[in-house]
Protein backbone atom coordinates (compact mmCIF):
# COMPACT_ATOMS: atom_id res chain seq x y z
CA UNK A 1 0.00 0.00 0.00
CA UNK A 2 1.35 3.63 -1.00
CA UNK A 3 0.47 6.26 0.91
CA UNK A 4 1.33 9.94 0.48
CA UNK A 5 1.06 12.09 3.36
CA UNK A 6 0.73 15.74 2.95
CA UNK A 7 1.24 17.44 5.87
CA UNK A 8 1.00 21.34 7.28
CA UNK A 9 1.98 22.88 10.31
CA UNK A 10 -1.08 24.11 11.48
CA UNK A 11 -3.18 21.88 13.39
CA UNK A 12 0.27 20.05 15.00
CA UNK A 13 -0.86 19.30 18.91
CA UNK A 14 1.27 21.76 20.49
CA UNK A 15 1.22 24.49 18.09
CA UNK A 16 -0.68 27.44 19.85
CA UNK A 17 0.77 30.54 18.42
CA UNK A 18 1.74 31.65 14.93
CA UNK A 19 5.25 32.72 15.95
CA UNK A 20 5.90 28.59 16.15
CA UNK A 21 4.76 28.31 12.70
CA UNK A 22 7.37 30.66 11.16
CA UNK A 23 9.87 33.51 11.34
CA UNK A 24 12.90 33.58 13.01
CA UNK A 25 10.94 33.73 16.83
CA UNK A 26 13.14 30.98 18.98
CA UNK A 27 9.15 29.40 19.03
CA UNK A 28 9.41 28.47 15.32
CA UNK A 29 12.16 26.09 16.67
CA UNK A 30 9.55 24.74 19.42
CA UNK A 31 7.20 24.00 16.42
CA UNK A 32 9.57 22.52 13.95
CA UNK A 33 10.39 19.99 16.48
CA UNK A 34 6.63 19.26 17.17
CA UNK A 35 5.81 19.45 13.10
CA UNK A 36 8.75 16.63 12.86
CA UNK A 37 7.64 14.60 15.60
CA UNK A 38 4.24 14.28 14.68
CA UNK A 39 4.70 13.61 11.09
CA UNK A 40 7.13 10.65 12.78
CA UNK A 41 4.19 9.27 14.90
CA UNK A 42 2.28 9.45 11.76
CA UNK A 43 4.76 7.40 9.68
CA UNK A 44 4.88 5.05 12.48
CA UNK A 45 1.39 4.30 12.35
CA UNK A 46 1.59 4.03 8.31
CA UNK A 47 3.90 1.08 8.61
CA UNK A 48 2.58 -0.82 11.40
CA UNK A 49 -1.10 -0.41 9.52
CA UNK A 50 0.72 -2.01 6.65
CA UNK A 51 2.08 0.68 4.12
CA UNK A 52 5.00 -0.03 2.48
CA UNK A 53 5.44 3.08 0.89
CA UNK A 54 5.11 6.47 2.75
CA UNK A 55 5.80 9.15 0.33
CA UNK A 56 5.52 12.73 2.88
CA UNK A 57 5.23 15.92 1.51
CA UNK A 58 6.13 19.22 3.61
CA UNK A 59 2.65 21.57 2.82
CA UNK A 60 3.73 24.60 5.04
CA UNK A 61 4.88 27.22 3.12
CA UNK A 62 5.30 29.56 5.94
CA UNK A 63 4.22 33.59 5.39
CA UNK A 64 6.80 34.98 6.89
CA UNK A 65 10.19 36.83 5.62
CA UNK A 66 12.57 34.07 7.27
CA UNK A 67 10.30 31.56 6.84
CA UNK A 68 11.87 28.15 5.31
CA UNK A 69 9.22 27.15 2.56
CA UNK A 70 8.51 23.67 2.24
CA UNK A 71 11.52 22.78 4.58
CA UNK A 72 10.11 22.96 8.12
CA UNK A 73 11.04 19.57 9.11
CA UNK A 74 14.34 18.64 11.13
CA UNK A 75 15.90 16.17 8.43
CA UNK A 76 18.37 14.61 11.06
CA UNK A 77 15.24 13.95 13.52
CA UNK A 78 13.14 12.32 10.30
CA UNK A 79 11.87 8.86 10.88
CA UNK A 80 13.41 6.23 8.78
CA UNK A 81 11.17 4.81 6.15
CA UNK A 82 9.36 7.70 4.17
CA UNK A 83 10.69 9.30 1.02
Amino acid sequence: MTILLFCDMEGVAGIQCWEQTGGSSPLYEEGRRLYTQEVNAAVRGLRSGGATCIVAQDGHGGSYPNAKAFMNWIPDQLEAGAE
